[in-house]
């Protein structure tokens, strides 16, 4: 199990010998950031001109096919620094971050990103007071071909909050946010995992989650995301958001009218990334409402 300061060590000595990432980390300090209520959920809206490239990222077949891997330790800068966490994976300094602290856990192997990892327990047991988070294939990831995961405080992550405060950690089992009581713009799945026998059902709901196929059924494991963390009683904790597209209509719509916004696990988790000024300045409550309902399930 790693403390903060192992975590915070590891971020440090990082930047002391890279600095494309430290130059990206102390940019994070200029960042801004607004709020708006998007029904029940406050969303943070933050402009983070840094991840244009994953905002902007082709994930077709061909554009796949055709650039090297930079999950792939041959193809990663020199000045990235590892840090083994597990058999068979490997913890980065993330250099494009989106909070202080952003990190990107990845498989020693090339493999796609076909699924919610089991190993992501593991990890969110190794990384107290972190989240734990999985992009599906076509639901936020930049590179669906190299199997990852990311982690980020706990604490940045809105609907974290709110699913803590809505779903008890006494309450063991499964709950759906349309139990919750509050008019939320999609649907998710909350999983609290008791600490014993019985807490396997909950968790394998939690690992096997997917999005809507083709034909309407929630099978498709390229189209999730998925939070795991322990709470402050260390509890093991789960969401899982089906969903039912990668991108809204809005992101291929020109001038005025497109919004750069190509949500992934954070952007689900309730702080929506934009990487331009004009977006940042227009984006609306109606506007995400609208982009979370094309790309995520607004009902069960």
């Amino acid at each position: 199990m790693l403390s903060h300061e192992d975590i915070k060590d590891f971020i440090e000595h990082q930047l002391t010998v890279w600095s494309l990432a430290k130059k990206n980390y102390d940019a994070i300090a200029r960042i801004k950031r607004k709020n708006t209520k998007v029904d029940d959920l406050l969303v943070g809206i933050q402009w983070n001109p840094g991840r244009i490239g994953s905002t902007g990222a082709k994930i077709d077949v061909k554009t796949i096919s055709e650039r090297p891997c930079f999950l792939c330790r041959e193809n990663r800068p020199q000045e990235q620094l590892i840090f083994p966490i597990a058999k068979g994976w490997e913890m980065l300094v993330n250099p494009f971050p989106i909070f202080p602290v952003h990190l990107t856990i990845v498989s020693e192997t090339h493999r796609p990103q076909s699924s919610i990892p089991e190993d992501i327990v593991n990890m969110a047991t190794e990384l107290p007071g972190m989240a734990v988070f999985f992009n599906g294939a076509h639901a936020g990831a930049s590179a669906p071909d190299h199997m990852h995961m990311q982690a980020v405080l706990k604490e940045e992550i809105p609907l974290i909050a709110l699913t803590e405060n809505y779903h008890s950690k006494s309450d063991f089992g499964i709950k759906f946010s349309s139990q919750f009581g509050l008019k939320l713009p999609f649907f998710f799945i909350s999983g609290v995992v008791a600490p014993d026998e019985s807490g396997m059902a909950t968790l394998i709901t939690g690992l096997k989650s997917g999005g809507l196929s083709d034909r309407g059924e929630l099978t498709d494991s390229s189209l999730v995301n998925a939070f795991f963390w322990l709470d402050d009683s260390g509890i093991l904790r789960f969401i899982n958001i089906p969903r039912r597209s990668h991108r809204p209509s809005c992101y291929y719509l020109y001038g005025d009218n497109c919004r750069m916004v190509s949500p992934g696990s954070i952007d689900m988790g309730g702080i929506i990334i934009v990487p331009r000024e004009q977006d940042f300045k227009s984006l609306t409550a109606d506007e995400i409402r609208r982009i979370y309902s094309e790309v995520a399930i607004t009902h069960i």
